[in-house]
């Protein structure tokens, strides 16, 4: 990502995308605080994030979108659940990014089978790769 804005939003966007099915894991605010950490963001900054839906702050290269929608899919695996709410929210959050649905949508269900961690993103770019025209 390019910018401090940017790196912000995502982390909102993972921090609204756990919260989905009302509970935040300690698990999941681990994973979003190594995201913040990865990203260059203090995490003091996560500590006043609210479970409102975030504004998203895109970067401008299509590839860098990818590896942004990798770490949504993987939030929503990360405690080893998965509720139907999560599962809406990142297909939304996915198609909102200019995504390809069935890329989301078989990315989601991917993360789900492999689990979090399993879920590698060399499968995640041929996913995304069989729906570029």
């Amino acid at each position: 990502m390019d910018t401090h804005q940017q790196k912000i939003s995502h982390l909102k966007a993972l921090y609204h995308l756990a919260c989905a099915d009302n509970e935040l894991s300690t698990l999941e605010m681990t994973y979003i605080n190594k995201v913040a950490e990865h990203l260059g963001v203090n995490p003091e900054e996560i500590k006043h994030f609210s479970g409102s839906e975030p504004e998203l702050e895109l970067p401008d290269k299509e590839y860098k979108l990818f590896s942004v929608f990798h770490r949504l899919a993987i939030i929503i695996m990360i405690d080893n659940s998965v509720s139907e709410a999560e599962k809406k929210y990142c297909f939304n959050l996915g198609v909102k990014m200019g995504l390809h649905p069935n890329a989301v949508s078989e990315i989601i269900d991917h993360v789900i089978a492999k689990g979090a961690i399993n879920a590698l993103p060399s499968e995640i770019m041929a996913i995304f790769r069989k729906y570029m025209s």
